[in-house]
């Protein structure tokens, strides 16, 4: 008998998340208790368990739900044979053996970025590898790619959670400077990070958009400081752009 309502239970709970698509990618309590003929109070705990884990959150400008990063986070199981993997790659690729440098893609995870994908050169330097692990947003430029581009209220939480932890002597001091630069990125369209993470390292990033208009994350370009010069950025950039449009016609 238990094991009956244990299911029937985590049946209600995924017929929930059924009802975010495509068309309806936000949804507010009493719109999904009436399409599945729910009682409110059952579907806003189970909405708020959800929210709790991660896969689904609150959009606070109209106090309805959208589904989480979990969600794609647990789908790079998946992604790694097929999906985002397989839509970024040749895309990234390219762009990393036209100039010979490290391509990565990263989505916002509590208030960190998560690596999914890195694209090397074939003649590539030895690097590190940070596919899969996680990173500061402050200091990198796929975290502020992500930070500049977020709705006010975002990106003022966002803001918040930030350690502000010194990594280097470059890298930004106070939630005021960084606000300060995020103005200027959202204005020139990319993000710098000037051995702000790890000395000797320059990368520039921008941000990469759904097709519906909603932004997912953002793909970089990391390479030595020698070779990530002032008056490469400006054309880094426009190819990144150039990469990240591809990217959003398949996303």
């Amino acid at each position: 008998m238990n094991e009956e309502i244990k299911v029937k239970s985590l049946k209600k709970a995924l017929d929930i998340l059924d009802c975010f698509t495509a068309k309806t990618p936000e949804l507010g309590v009493t719109e999904i208790s009436t399409q599945l003929d729910l009682y409110k109070s059952n579907v806003h705990n189970i909405i708020q368990t959800f929210e709790q884990c991660g896969y689904i959150e609150k959009n606070p400008d109209n106090n309805k739900y959208h589904l989480g990063m979990k969600i794609l986070e647990l789908s790079y199981v998946i992604n790694t044979s097929m999906g985002i993997h397989k839509i970024i790659h040749p895309f990234m690729s390219a762009l990393s053996n036209e100039i010979n440098e490290i391509v990565y893609f990263a989505i916002p995870k509590e208030g960190r970025i998560l690596y999914l994908e890195g694209t090397y050169p074939t003649s590539s330097y030895s690097a590190r590898s940070m596919v899969g692990e996680t990173a500061e947003m402050y200091c990198t430029s796929l975290g502020k790619a992500i930070l500049a581009f977020l709705p006010p209220k975002q990106q003022e939480e966002a803001i918040t959670a930030q350690s502000m932890t010194s990594y280097t002597s470059s890298t930004i001091q106070t939630r005021q400077q960084l606000t300060e630069e995020l103005i200027s990125v959202k204005e020139r369209g990319y993000s710098l990070d000037n051995m702000e993470h790890e000395i000797g390292i320059r990368c520039i990033g921008v941000p990469v958009y759904k097709r519906d208009g909603s932004l997912i994350g953002a793909v970089s370009i990391s390479g030595p400081s020698p070779r990530i010069t002032n008056d490469i950025v400006e054309l880094y950039a426009d190819k990144l752009k150039a990469c990240s449009r591809e990217i959003s016609k398949w996303l």
